[in-house]
């Protein structure tokens, strides 16, 4: 049940998006199947991660595109699998928020990213976010939480397309929405 709900929030959030005529929509690399996600894990992974990874593996990129064509939330675009394993392999072993087991599910083009962190024992990733330069922490306590936070803030206008047709965000309460939901993951 939770599984479909995770897929119903994904599908949602997508759609919100294509509703918004985003370019991200066209450019969506579709998903990977769970067997293809384990063998470059070299084993299980969590469900949440499998789903997420299943409904798109990245997007597309084509010739002339900028950065907002492929963002899925302002600033952000979804990786593909081999995209997160390689952000994963490269980035500073030991973040205490990371840990050992951690998948980037969204990033910016300067490093930042969303990942979905669990551990050996439980394998029921929470969402952090990790800032090059910064600190990570955790803003989220599922991929699915994570999922409807960014539906309803296109919902309630805190991520939104400008006049200019680039996706934007009200920072100030992007970052309050997640340091409150942040405090509970």
């Amino acid at each position: 049940m939770a599984i479909e709900m995770l897929i119903q929030s994904i599908e949602r959030l997508w759609q919100q998006v294509a509703d918004l005529n985003r370019p991200v929509v066209e450019s969506r690399v579709p998903g990977i199947s769970a067997s293809e996600i384990e063998a470059v894990f070299q084993g299980p992974v969590p469900e949440d991660i499998a789903v997420w990874f299943g409904w798109s593996n990245g997007v597309e990129y084509r010739s002339g595109q900028v950065q907002d064509d492929a963002a899925l939330v302002p600033g952000y675009e979804p990786l593909s699998l081999r995209e997160a394993m390689g952000m994963r392999e490269s980035y500073e072993i030991g973040d205490p928020v990371l840990g050992d087991f951690f998948t980037p599910l969204l990033a910016t083009g300067g490093g930042d990213f969303y990942a979905a962190v669990y551990d050996a024992s439980s394998r029921s990733p929470k969402v952090a976010h990790a800032m090059i330069g910064g600190e990570s922490g955790f803003v989220y306590e599922s991929i699915e939480a994570m999922v409807n936070a960014f539906c309803d803030f296109y919902r309630t206008g805190i991520f939104f397309v400008s006049d200019q047709g680039i996706l934007e965000a009200d920072d100030d309460r992007w970052v309050e929405a997640e340091s409150q939901s942040g405090s509970t993951a």
